[in-house]
């Protein structure tokens, strides 16, 4: 029995050396635009958005280790699809409307994000304050853009 654990342990652990091996594309494009916003806007956005939502990803540690690296880059990934802030001004006026609008959404907690990345990045929490200004940023430029 304790020579089939030991096989067990040693087999599972070369398979954890071995997917350290398995490339990922862990890159940043260069920015092509960025958001037009007010300097602590544009400040609370890169604190709790950027990693995921723009072309200015901040690989930690953990974005190099297998299995928990597919999982970051998986995120990453899907995040620049839905809302890219370096690709922003590539976009309609339409489509910016609608992503401000899905921001709100994802700031004032009536959609669901990533509770993961805050978990592992609480420092990229929003404060009660930063929230407010945020969402009161928003409502501001939704109002005004045609």
């Amino acid at each position: 029995m304790n020579r089939s654990i030991k096989s067990i342990a040693s087999w599972i652990t070369l398979g954890l050396i071995l997917i350290q091996f398995i490339p990922l594309r862990r890159i940043n494009p260069p920015a092509v635009s960025d958001i037009k916003a007010p300097g602590p806007i544009k400040s609370i956005l890169k604190k709790a958005c950027y990693d995921c939502h723009s072309n200015s990803t901040r690989w930690s540690a953990p974005a190099y280790i297998a299995p928990i690296s597919w999982v970051i880059s998986s995120t990453v990934s899907s995040g620049r699809k839905v809302l890219n802030f370096s690709l922003w001004h590539n976009n309609n006026n339409a489509e910016i409307r609608q992503q401000k609008a899905e921001i709100q959404k994802v700031v004032s907690g009536s959609a669901a994000h990533q509770p993961l990345y805050y978990i592992w990045q609480p420092e990229a929490q929003l404060t009660v304050t930063e929230k407010q200004a945020l969402l009161q940023w928003l409502n501001d430029s939704l109002q005004k853009q045609p």
